[in-house]
């Protein structure tokens, strides 16, 4: 009973210290392919590209580079666009989220 209770112990701290490292490094693609639905795509040197062309009148192209503050990917792009900067890490770094004013935003890395 007792090295059963210790392994779930390990286990749970696995789990956490990996869940930790994929939010510490969210790197890879999110979201759909930028034509259906938005994309950003998060390099390893920190900087990004997004993609949002589902408003044809209004298409989104942006680059820049990329930060952690907490559970929070801030973005900073490299020109003035209309880009929302904040997203908090949720599903243990697998998917990230947004709000602007009544619209809901999640985008997801789907490998």
């Amino acid at each position: 009973m007792k090295t059963s209770f210790i392994f779930f112990i390990g286990m749970l701290l696995s789990l956490s210290s990996q869940a930790q490292n994929l939010a510490s490094e969210p790197k890879g693609s999110y979201g759909g392919d930028g034509k259906n639905a938005p994309h950003l795509q998060l390099k390893e040197d920190h900087t990004f590209i997004y993609t949002d062309l589902t408003k044809a009148s209004k298409p989104v192209v942006a680059e820049g580079t990329w930060s952690l503050e907490g559970d929070e990917l801030v973005l900073e792009p490299n020109s003035k666009t209309n880009l929302n900067k904040r997203y908090t890490m949720t599903r243990e770094g697998m998917c990230i989220k947004t709000r602007k004013n009544f619209a809901f935003y999640t985008l997801c890395n789907c490998k």
